[in-house]
């Protein structure tokens, strides 16, 4: 499709916002999550890509960061997060330094304020434990493991926040070319493929460390007439303590496109099993949500 991938995106914005995190905490900082992103227009090959990311607000022990993509100038995805700074033994410690940002910035400071307390209202601190697949009778499902060696990791310790949120894109996307039949691609004649249009709450329960295992579980949630949503779970296991704990989960939308890169109808749709039923209610919930805030 000639188009960058928006795993490969996701990866830029969460790296660009660890680095401006950074600046602020003077420490290790991890990425605790990704609110609504938002992908605008595609990226396509040969375009030059500028990724901008702006600490807004510093809190504790933690900081909200702004991040966006820019094609000549025009912001073609949007994203914001939370970043925590972390001890060496990755426990949360506090922010020193203070951030003094511009008076034309305080509706966005406003904004990141609302986003983070919301979040924290939602917040249920036993996720990490609750390491049920949410994937379970659903008709469209994959299941992926892998070692976590030290090329996948920021500095030989924990997982790139970035690096694990592209394979749980690929994982989503995978699941939408099975949906609409994929066989192949050809470059004489490009068949239809699916892109990443949004992700929905994503947040990190645990980090993920150097020889863990990781488990991601996707699995189709709801398909409407172009789109679809898929439910990704990522789960650690670390062989040495036998500890298994789960590590985020999110909601990937998809778009089916042709090779013109416009919308092409999705292959009809009906949720069956009790399993299907509620995923797909509860996806029609967030997508009412999304739209009344937008």
């Amino acid at each position: 499709m000639s188009r960058l991938h928006g795993g490969d995106m996701l990866s830029f914005l969460a790296e660009a916002g660890m680095l401006s995190a950074r600046k602020v905490t003077k420490g290790l900082t991890l990425l605790a999550s990704l609110d609504d992103v938002e992908f605008r227009k595609p990226v396509n090959l040969g375009d030059i890509v500028e990724i901008r990311a702006e600490t807004l607000h510093r809190g504790n022990t933690s900081v909200e960061v702004s991040m966006r993509a820019l094609v000549m100038g025009e912001e073609v995805v949007s994203a914001s997060g939370s970043y925590v700074k972390v001890d060496d033994l990755l426990r949360p410690i506090r922010v020193i330094e203070d951030i003094e940002v511009s008076p034309s910035y305080h509706k966005r400071v406003e904004e990141a304020l609302e986003r983070r307390a919301k979040r924290l209202k939602q917040l249920n601190r036993n996720m990490r434990f609750d390491v049920q697949d949410p994937t379970s009778g659903l008709r469209y499902r994959a299941t992926t493991s892998l070692h976590v060696s030290p090329d996948m990791t920021y500095d030989g310790r924990i997982i790139s926040a970035g690096k694990l949120m592209k394979l749980m894109d690929d994982m989503g996307g995978t699941l939408g070319l099975k949906l609409i039949g994929y066989t192949r691609y050809d470059d004489d004649a490009s068949p239809d493929t699916v892109v990443t249009v949004a992700v929905r709450n994503l947040s990190f329960y645990s980090p993920v460390r150097l020889n863990d295992i990781v488990t991601i579980r996707a699995g189709i949630t709801y398909v409407g007439k172009t789109s679809m949503e898929a439910v990704i779970n990522v789960i650690r296991e670390d062989p040495a303590f036998n500890v298994t704990e789960n590590v985020s989960k999110a909601y990937f939308s998809y778009v089916r496109v042709g090779r013109d890169g416009r919308p092409r109808r999705m292959p009809d749709y009906t949720p069956s099993s009790p399993e299907e039923k509620l995923a797909y209610s509860e996806a029609v919930s967030r997508r009412d949500m999304q739209r009344k805030r937008t």
